[in-house]
């Protein structure tokens, strides 16, 4: 006599809904990459995607017990499906983690004062500038290297540095606004890798012997950008940090060269 065994019907509702995470996360970022989603929407279906799994991983967990006392066929199913859901429990931990880790602001200059001209009145106005004084304690924090930096060279050799960082960042959309003889303004938008528009400021102000740079990085949306404005300023200031180092030890090396030249020829 032949026995019959069954496949557990919670094992198959689990490998279902894990089924649909993955797929709903790749289109929500393709769709919101190439802006046929705005962002409220995208976090929406996010979220939606992350349920899926979370609520996967649940009835996976108990599809493992059930399959553990009946012998029920399903071992195979469950396991994808929890797996599937430890990953998107994991995204939803980490979010969680960062919305604590980080200050609840989607703005951050090194000139909190004066911070450099977006060009976007929206994100620029009395109610932006108070947010960025009620913030600047908590963000000089979290982001202590965010701050104006004053190099002791002029236009002519930070510019194009600055320059070269700008393209190196992969930051297409940000290029130079305005020029005088004692400043210059880049500005545009940059996209994260989810597809989120920040705007990015930079502003350089020079004279013959010292250039000082500000920057300031802002999400068009959301109240909180988990740090990612932050650490933008931070790693794009230290490139240009040794970028410059790298150019003063080139010039220091030339300085003895050609005062040994001066005095040959005075010689």
């Amino acid at each position: 006599m032949r026995i019959f065994i069954k496949t557990s019907a919670w094992a198959v509702w689990a490998a279902r809904l894990a089924r649909l995470v993955i797929p709903t996360y790749i289109v929500a970022i393709a769709a919101h990459h190439i802006e046929l989603i705005d962002s409220s929407i995208f976090t929406i279906m996010m979220a939606l995607a992350t349920l899926l799994g979370v609520t996967a991983l649940g009835i996976g967990l108990i599809a493992f017990v059930r399959l553990w006392y009946t012998g029920d066929h399903g071992w195979g199913l469950a396991s994808r499906a929890n797996i599937i859901g430890v990953g998107a429990g994991g995204l939803l931990a980490v979010t969680a983690l960062l919305g604590t880790q980080y200050p609840q602001t989607n703005m951050v200059t090194t000139n909190v004062n004066n911070p450099p001209d977006l060009g976007v009145v929206a994100l620029q106005n009395d109610a932006k500038s108070q947010e960025l004084q009620k913030m600047a304690n908590e963000v000089a924090v979290s982001f202590p290297t965010a701050v104006t930096r004053a190099y002791p060279l002029g236009a002519d050799e930070v510019l194009p540095l600055l320059e070269r960082q700008i393209a190196s960042a992969g930051w297409g959309g940000v290029r130079r606004q305005t020029a005088t003889e004692t400043e210059t303004l880049y500005a545009g938008d940059v996209k994260t890798w989810l597809g989120f528009k920040d705007r990015v400021a930079i502003r350089a102000s020079y004279d013959e012997t010292q250039t000082e740079i500000d920057m300031f990085s802002v999400s068009y949306f959301g109240r909180s950008d988990l740090g990612t404005n932050g650490r933008r300023v931070q790693s794009f200031l230290g490139r240009l940090d040794a970028a410059v180092r790298q150019r003063l030890l080139v010039l220091s090396r030339q300085t003895p060269l050609q005062e040994e030249l001066l005095d040959e020829e005075e010689g």
